[in-house]
This record gives C-alpha cells, structure tokens and sequence, in this order.
C-alpha cells in the first residue's frame, strides 16, 4: 500500500485531501509546513509527497529544494497542489526547482487521483528520472525572490481592494441597518397608529430619523380635482411644496412625485441636480442640500394612490438594495393607505380580521396570535417567518405560552410592561432577549396588541416579531467605545442622554414617569489633595459599583466627569418610590472606603428632578437636578432634594446678589452697626456686637439674611469676615481712646472658622489696629463648632492664646456634646433668642434657658441672653442668674457715630 505525504498549513485542506487517497487505496501522513514534512518524511521515506506553496515557518518552494538536495529524499516524487502561486512563472519555478507536477487548486478529485496514479506508476517502472534543479541555485534564488515580490505585490492590491471593498460594505451595511430599523418601525406604526394623518406623519419621520434620511414626503390623489394632496412630510422641507401647489400628475412633471403618479413608475435619480426634468426646483435642491432621491407610487389593487418621496444629502445613496428596503417601504405605506380606505367602507371587525391576515401573509416579521381566553394565552398561530426566525416548526409551539423563548430571563426591561398590557388588554413593546431552538441568543423586536371583535371584547393578540441581533450586536459595540466612561465603567454623558431620549419616549407613550438623580460627593477636592488622585479614583470606582449595586437592571447609572454622577431611573408608575431610592443610595456611603491600609468616610448631596412635572427634555431635567443638589449641599450635605419651580428664579436672585455684593466691596459699601451688650443685674454697657451690613446698587441697606448666607456660599465671607474684624477692632480702639472700654464682639462665619490661618489673621487684625486682645471676643456658631469637634478644640486654642474672648453663639439650636464643650477653651455661651422670647410663655422654654444658664456656670463660663425685648424678659433672665443681656429694649444696632451718642447721652442719665 503506497503512502503519500500531504504538507498543507491548512487543516481543512489536508482533511480533503487524506479522505480522497484514503478512499483510493493510499495510507496517509499530514504536515502542516515545511520543517515538520522533511522530518517526518526522513522518519519515516514516504512514496510520494503532495505539498501546498504558501506555508507558515517554511513554504513550499523551500521545502521542494531542501526536499531534491537530500540524497535519500530526491528519487521521492514530489508534487505541487497549490491555490495561491497559479502563474506560469509560478509553475516554471517550481519546474526548475524539480517537481515532479504541478497542479492548480481546486482540481476534480478524478483529475487530481489520475495525476497522482500517473506520477507513482512511472517512479515503480523507473521511466521517472530523478528531477535534478534546472537553474543554479543563484537563478533560483532570484526567481524565487522575483515569484515572492510578485506574489506581495500582488497580495498586497488585493488586501487593499479588499480593505475599500470592506469599508464600502460597512457603509452599506449602516445604511441598511438604518433602513431596516425603519422599515420595522414602519411596519410597528401601520399595525398601531390608528388615525390616518398621525400615521403618515409618523412613517415619514421614521424614514428620516431611522432610515437616514433628509427629507420624506407622502402625497394621495384626490378622487375629484385630481390634485397629489401632502398628507404627510417630515425633514429638510423644501419650498417648493408650497410654491408648485396644487402638485399633479397632469401637465408638466416638475417633482419626483409628480412623475411618479404622472407617468405610473418608480423614479429614482442618484444625482438630482443633472436630471434636467427638476429644473423647475434644482435651485431649492441646491438650497436644501438635496442630492438624491428615490419615488415610488402607492398602489393598492391595481389602483394609483398616490405616491412617496425620499430624499438623501449623498449622491449615489440608492442602490439596488437600498432601493428595494425603500421600495418595501412604500409597499408598506401603500398598503396603510389602502388599509385605511377600506376601513372607511367596511365594518371595524371586518377590517380588523382582513388587516390581520394580510399581516400575516405579506409581512417580513414574525407574526403569531395567542389566545388570551385560554389559561397562559398560548399561541395559536405562527406564520412561516416566525418559523424562520425561531427555528421552531409551528406544530412545537402551538398551544404553548410565548414566554418560552426568553426562558427563565423574566428581569429583563420590558418583560413587565408587555405582562401588563396583556393583563389589560392593551398595546406593548419591547426589546428582549430570546434563544432559538438550537438554544442561539438572538434579540426580538417584539410588540403586542390586542384584536376585538365587532363588540369591543378581546378575542386574541397579534404579537410581531423582528430579528434585531445584527443591529443589536452593533449597537453594543458602539456602545461600549463611545458611551462608557473609561474610569468607571458606567455610562458616560453621550450615553446617559441617548437613554434619556428613549425613556423620555417610553414615557410620554406610556405616560410613566421617570426621574434623574443629580449625585455631587462632599469634599472629593479634599481627598485628592490630601491623599492623590490614585486614591480619588480607587473612591470613585468603589461607589459607582455601590450605587449600581442598588438600583434595579433597567435604571442607568452614568458619571458625567470629576465626582459627579447621575441616575437614571426609568418606568415608573410615580415619584412615590424615588425617595425611597435616594435613601438607599445615600446609605450606600455609611460604609467607609479602604484605600490602601485607609478606610475613608464620604458622603454625598443628591438633587432629583421627575418627569413631567419638573422638565420635558434630558437638558431642563439635568439642569434642575443640578439646581435641587445644590439646595441639598446647602441643607447641610448628605442629604437628598427635589427640584421645585421656584429653584430658578432663586438661582438668578442669588446671581445677581452675589454680583451687588462684589461692586458693595469694591465701592466701600460695607458698614458695621453695633448693638450694646449689658449686665443683666445693673444694665451697664460693657460691650457691643459688630453686625455687617451692606448697602444695594439703589443705597437700600439690606438685611443680614439677605447676603450673609450667599456670601458664606460663594467664599465672598472670607473677604467680608476679614474686613469687619479690622474695622470693629479699629473702632474699638478708637473708642478706648475716646474714655469707652468697650469689648467688641466679632461673628465668625463657619468658613472662617475653618481657615487654618485664623488665629494669624486675628492677630494681624489685632496688631493692625493697636486693640487690646482682652476687649475682641470672638463669637462662632455652635454648629461650625461642633462640625469637626477636634480640629476646633485645636482652632479655639490658637485664638485663646493670643489673649482674646471666645463665645458660642446661638447655644442650644445644634448638637453640641457635654464631654467636648468641657474641653472647648470658651468664655461664654449665648442663649438663642428663640429661647428667651418663649421662656415667659411656656415652661418648656423657661426650663432650658434656666439649664443653660446652670450649665454654664458649672463650667465657669458665662451667658449672653440675645434678643431681650421686653422688662419681663429681663426680670426672668435676672431671676434665672444670666449674666449679661442685649437685644431691643435695650438698644438696636446702629453705627458707631449713633452709638456714641446714646452712650453720652446714658452717661448723662438720659434714656438710652
């Protein structure tokens, strides 16, 4: 039995090749490249060799020269069986080297057997000579080089040609999946849209929004004058509409659509700027940027409806494929006008059941009926392309529940919303995942609705169905280079709008709502900073996989840059459930971080706007997302917010106060009113407290509340705290000088009190203007005391140090600890006004102020009672042992000139 040795790289070549000589009698061995087949044949000498040219790590050519220089190996025959190198240059080098044959793949089996026969039968008689190389080797060599060049070079063209030919299908196949899209949405309208002018109207923003359209025109006949009535239009309308109205068939055809219905055929023109027929109208193409154009006429039995125009920005858009989807297209359209003639003319029920059946005759999608008034509403017929793209014959699945196809994959979005409009009857879509029998994923297309008889009761659904999975498959892929933030892995901006657009859509069809959460974290700068940007990112990746964690499968989750992230949460019945999941993500961050060997504490401030009621559009939602988590950092951070419609008026009042504010500093239109403080016991004036003020673009002095807080906002408080603190120790100084020992008491805004240049600044302040330490008392909120107890104690010291005063204004509003006030250096507690005006009407009242006083004693500090209005105030505070009192009956704040008045004129034993 002859053996033969077959050298291919290619499996399946030498898998054809052993089956045809094993089936002839022969034994087989396989290599795939050069070196394997010379040491298995010096192994193991075969009969005859059959080998490929173009080979991995050595090809043929080489393996035929070392195969004739090997003494025992050259009386072997060898053959040439190759695809590639085909020429007759090819074939003389392969001669010249000593091949025994050559033969050109694909060769019919027969032929290929007879050579290989005709070759071993003349080696057995010896009539075959043993082929020594016919060229020196250096001849050799350049032919080979010279068949190589030829052969890249010719590859080469090829791989070129092959690159442009792949780029061009790339392009067609965007068009086509655009097209198709449109066709599908098309065929989705016709089975749910039932007025007629929001049908067409529809199709034609289909073709231009899906199908990649400019422009998309429906025209009918009218059936007494004759005219081409538009009844539907939708892109970059050209006038022309209007200034060749009324259009027709008759007379002289100006428009595609005109020469559609005039001469009864197709018109197509790739280049509409050289048809001389659209001369009439080639300036408002020009204008319009009108390239190409494809019409076709409605006709329904035989009958000229009328006609469908579209247009395309490119020349040569419409191919022969493309003309065809279109072509569809405008049998789809002809059939809805055709559709809504007889309806007209022809009972409801009727008209449904025929609609129905020429569905499912004519259309490309899958189609299936169930029957709802059978337990599970099992399918009761299936047409040849739900078939086709199921794998399942109809005889399978006839009887069972649809849900069969998405198996156990019930999350997916959409499941619900068709399970609902089952429930009730009504019409649903959906995009879902689905497996076909030989268990294949594939992506449906799936919409229901449901049909009734002639007396309103519903008697089965008609389920559509259109194989996605290219255009889904696509769709991924763009998705995952262009819409994924690289960071994170969650939805980047572009996504997160796009999504946003198809919910919104959902929603307003549905009328569900939906809603977007605004996520700012709280003091990432901080973080960065302190610990580096590496740390900040190993943060932000951990919290967008907590927040993701939480939310259910169909919401989004994108991060738009920085520290600042945004949910997207889709379908819901109403905005009861939204605070519930801002809850939710915010308690994602009671777990600290580890970073490395630290676990750091974070927080975060989230805004939420709802559609419809606080926006329309992805931009107004964002916007006042933005807004309403902003007005949650303000409420004190970690905290969520809705968006209310009075946020952007707010906004803009506060833009144009911090603007007064900054010409106020510019301009010297800060002024400082003092109000005395006095000892509860004697009533005399030991000391006053500097209030700013600041005076509006028209000389109206505003009032505290109205600046202090934007200007702790915006950071304008570090200049205005700074400035009222030389000007009071100033005045303070000058009133020494005067014969007043006055201590003047300072308010520290929380963003003061965090700068750790403080206590230099106070110093400064004091040194600048020559005041005594002992007469500046410092007072700072409870709130911002207590904000970051340690870092205060530390704060509180440094300014004690310097010789100043130290109270706590507003005691007993925040949440101050007993244990740290002990360790706070502080001098004074001031008791809220809140307290004091309630304390002579109600015992609740009266008990704390009494408490605070009693624990300030305890602790050697002394109490300041704020806004004492009336003689009865002041005998309680008097009776309860408060130390000093200031407030209205007294003296309300006014600037320094008045104030030295109403000191003289006290001194001088007239009313104060």
């Amino acid at each position: 039995m002859k053996h033969i040795l077959v050298v291919d790289d290619r499996e399946e070549n030498r898998y054809v090749l052993r089956a045809l000589m094993q089936g002839h009698g022969f034994t087989v061995s396989e290599a795939e490249h050069g070196v394997d087949a010379l040491e298995q044949a010096r192994t193991r000498k075969p009969d005859l060799a059959v080998s490929d040219l173009l080979m991995p790590t050595m090809d043929g050519y080489t393996l035929l020269r070392e195969w004739k220089a090997d003494p025992v190996l050259r009386t072997v025959p060898f053959i040439v069986y190759t695809a590639t190198y085909t020429g007759p240059k090819d074939e003389k080098l392969a001669r010249d080297m000593g091949a025994d044959a050559f033969i050109i793949k694909p060769a019919e089996p027969e032929a290929l057997i007879r050579e290989v026969q005709s070759v071993l039968a003349q080696a057995v008689a010896g009539r075959l000579s043993v082929h020594q190389p016919q060229a020196a080797e250096t001849v050799m060599l350049k032919d080979y080089n010279a068949v190589l060049v030829a052969k890249l070079e010719q590859r080469t063209a090829e791989l070129e040609a092959h690159v442009a030919e792949l780029d061009r299908a790339r392009h067609q196949i965007l068009r086509l999946n655009r097209l198709y899209r449109a066709l599908s949405e098309t065929n989705q309208a016709i089975i749910h849209t039932a007025d007629p002018a929001t049908l067409y109207e529809t199709l034609c923003r289909i073709a231009v929004d899906r199908g990649g359209l400019a422009m998309a025109w429906i025209g009918l006949l009218d059936g007494d004058s004759g005219a081409l009535m538009p009844v539907g239009c939708y892109g970059a309308l050209p006038p022309w509409l209007e200034r060749l109205a009324p259009l027709s068939g008759h007379g002289e055809l100006r428009t595609p659509a005109e020469i559609v219905v005039g001469e009864g055929r197709a018109y197509l023109c790739n280049d509409l700027l050289a048809d001389p027929a659209l001369a009439a109208i080639h300036g408002e193409l020009r204008a319009k940027g009108l390239a190409a154009a494809a019409a076709f006429p409605l006709v329904a039995d035989g009958r000229m409806l009328g006609s469908m125009a579209l247009f395309s920005d490119e020349k040569g858009f419409f191919d022969l494929e493309l003309t065809e989807l279109v072509r569809e297209m405008a049998d789809d359209v002809a059939f809805a006008v055709d559709h809504f003639g007889r309806e007209a003319r022809r009972r409801r029920a009727e008209e449904a059941s025929r609609l129905m059946g020429r569905a499912v005759e004519a259309s490309v999608n899958g189609i299936a009926l169930t029957d709802p008034l059978q337990p599970g509403n099992p399918l009761v017929y299936v047409n040849p392309a739900f078939e086709r793209i199921t794998g399942y014959a109809a005889g399978e699945v006839v009887g069972l529940d649809p849900c069969f196809l998405i198996g156990v994959d019930h999350d997916q979005l959409g499941v619900g919303e068709l399970e609902r409009a089952i429930a009730e009857g009504t019409e649903a879509a959906a995009v879902l995942r689905a497996h076909r029998k030989d268990g294949s994923l594939f992506w449906s297309e799936l919409s229901v609705a449901p049909v009734r008889d002639g007396d309103g009761r519903l008697t089965h659904f008609v389920c559509v169905i259109n194989d996605v999975t290219e255009r889904k498959i696509y769709e991924e892929a763009l998705e995952r280079q262009y819409n994924e933030d690289a960071l994170t892995g969650l939805a980047s901006r572009n996504l997160l709008r796009d999504r946003c657009g198809q919910v919104l859509a959902f929603s307003r069809q549905r009328r569900r709502v939906m809603a977007l959460m605004m996520i700012d974290l709280d003091h990432f700068k901080r973080i960065n900073d302190s610990l580096g940007h590496e740390a900040g990112d190993i943060l932000l990746r951990t919290v967008a996989q907590r927040i993701t964690a939480v939310l259910r499968e169909r919401d989004t989750v994108a991060r738009l840059g920085g520290d600042e992230f945004v949910v997207l949460l889709a379908d819901l019945g109403d905005a009861g459930s939204v605070p519930l999941v801002a809850d939710k993500i915010l308690r994602v961050f009671d777990t600290p971080v580890r970073v490395g060997e630290r676990e750091i504490d974070v927080t975060a401030s989230l805004g939420v706007s709802v559609y419809p009621q606080d926006g329309e559009d992805y931009d107004t939602l964002l916007r006042n997302a933005e807004t309403a988590m902003y007005r949650a950092k303000q409420a004190g951070r970690n905290a969520f917010r809705f968006y209310t419609a009075d946020m952007n008026a707010e906004a803009l009042k506060k833009l144009e106060l911090e603007a007064q504010l900054r010409r106020a500093l510019a301009r010297g239109d800060l002024l400082l009113h003092y109000q005395p403080i006095c000892e509860a016991a004697s009533g005399r004036v030991i000391g006053v407290e500097a209030l700013l003020r600041c005076r509006d673009d028209g000389g109206r002095l505003m009032a505290p509340g109205e600046f202090i807080p934007l200007a702790e906002e915006s950071g304008l408080i570090m200049v205005l705290g700074e400035w009222a603190l030389l000007t009071a120790c100033r005045q303070a100084c000058r009133w020494q000088q005067a014969g007043w020992t006055l201590r003047v008491a300072v308010n520290l805004s929380t963003r003061q009190f965090r700068d750790a240049q403080l206590a230099e600044r106070v110093r400064e302040c004091l040194a600048g203007s020559g005041l005594p330490a002992a007469l500046l008392k410092l007072e700072i909120t409870e709130s911002a005391v207590m904000e970051d107890a340690e870092r205060a104690a530390q704060t509180l010291a440094e300014l004690k140090a310097l010789g100043v005063a130290i109270s706590v204004d507003d005691f007993g509003t925040g949440y101050s600890s007993l244990a740290y006030l002990r360790r706070f250096p502080i001098d004074q507690l001031k008791i809220d006004r809140s307290f004091v005006s309630e304390a002579t009407r109600h015992p609740d009242s009266a008990s704390i102020v009494r408490g605070i006083i009693d624990l300030a004693h305890s602790l050697r500090l002394q109490t300041v009672a704020e806004g004492v209005e009336t003689e009865e105030e002041q005998m309680f505070l008097r009776e309860a042992g408060c130390d000093l009192v200031q407030g209205y009956l007294h003296a309300r704040p006014m600037e320094a000139e008045a104030l030295e008045r109403w000191l003289a004129t006290r001194e001088a034993g007239g009313a104060g």
